[in-house]
């Protein structure tokens, strides 16, 4: 069995390394930044990633993607961008959301889920099985794309369970 390559940053312009040490002392100001400043740090001194985990309380996979996207973007990774997605609309194929609803119509075991109450992971499991989305897509997608349907998901899941898997009313106007 051979040992596993350490995962390191990529070596650092003079520039960089300022930058970088000027946001590692940023007390808080921009914590992200501050964050994968020293993350980057500690990587260029030759930490591993699990080493830099420990010292800063932080995951190690957050660690290892700090690292892997300095070294395929350089500084723009100190930069916080937005979890969301940018457009739903790419995520689906075209009529997709409104398809998205004939899911729930079914029942989970229809797609191979064991019990016969919807998650939104379950969601978007069947969607992608489906061809609706055109790659596997987080739960907040699945809710955002609900909520553009005029459907909240705690409502949804409390009229399922009343209405015996029934898709509300306001839903059955929308398609």
């Amino acid at each position: 069995m051979t040992k596993r390559q350490s995962l390191m940053v990529r070596t650092l312009s003079d520039e960089e390394r300022g930058a970088l040490e000027i946001f590692a002392q940023s007390n808080g100001y921009k914590p992200f930044a501050e964050r994968r400043s020293r993350i980057l740090l500690s990587s260029s001194q030759g930490y591993a990633p699990l080493q830099i985990a420990v010292t800063l309380a932080v995951d190690d996979e957050t660690v290892r993607r700090a690292i892997r996207a300095f070294n395929e973007r350089g500084m723009i990774v100190l930069i916080e961008g937005s979890p969301k997605p940018k457009n739903l609309r790419e995520l689906f194929i075209p009529g997709g959301r409104d398809t998205l609803l004939n899911i729930l119509r079914r029942s989970p075991t229809h797609y191979g889920f064991e019990g016969s109450d919807w998650t939104l992971e379950r969601i978007a499991d069947a969607a992608f099985a489906d061809g609706i989305t055109t790659s596997r897509v987080s739960d907040e997608t699945i809710r955002t794309a609900l909520i553009r349907h005029g459907i909240k998901w705690s409502h949804f899941k409390r009229l399922m369970r009343r209405e015996n898997r029934k898709i509300p009313e306001a839903s059955r106007r929308m398609i």
